[in-house]
């Protein structure tokens, strides 16, 4: 699952005795949410006032959707400011603790190679390192070493 990907999850609420899904309210949230970059997906549940977002299977932000406004953008919604400070704030965390498990997987598989009881590397025939120490003695690279001195 990717780190830039939301899903919202909003339910029912009350306006003008009637009680209905209205995505309209988080219409400020998703724009600003796209503009940052995340792919948002809006779920309907059946729970009346209820919104949270959610990222990489975590809850991120939970609020009434009450105390969303209307149709209008983010900058004028202190709580959609704050649902989009915590998923970028939740990104930032996840990003952190993905390098932490993959530098911790690295060095647990580095010392499994430094072991004693690690497999050995075997070549098919002997090598001997020792004549390829210096290259002076080549003709292609005996002119090169002359023409820098």
């Amino acid at each position: 699952m990717s780190l830039q990907y939301v899903k919202i999850y909003y339910g029912p609420y009350d306006a003008f005795h009637t009680v209905s899904h209205k995505p309209q309210k988080l219409r400020g949230l998703k724009d600003r949410l796209q503009k940052l970059g995340y792919r948002v997906d809006l779920v309907p549940v059946e729970y009346i006032n209820y919104c949270m977002l959610e990222m990489c299977g975590h809850e991120v932000f939970r609020c009434n959707i009450r105390n969303l406004q209307f149709n209008t953008p983010v900058d004028s919604d202190p709580v959609g400011e704050r649902a989009v400070e915590a998923v970028v704030d939740a990104s930032a965390k996840f990003l952190r603790a993905r390098s932490y498990l993959w530098f911790w997987a690295l060095i647990k598989n580095q010392l499994f190679r430094r072991s004693e009881y690690a497999p050995k590397d075997h070549w098919p025939f002997d090598v001997d390192l020792e004549s390829f120490k210096t290259c002076f003695q080549c003709p292609p690279c005996a002119p090169v070493k002359k023409n820098q001195e």
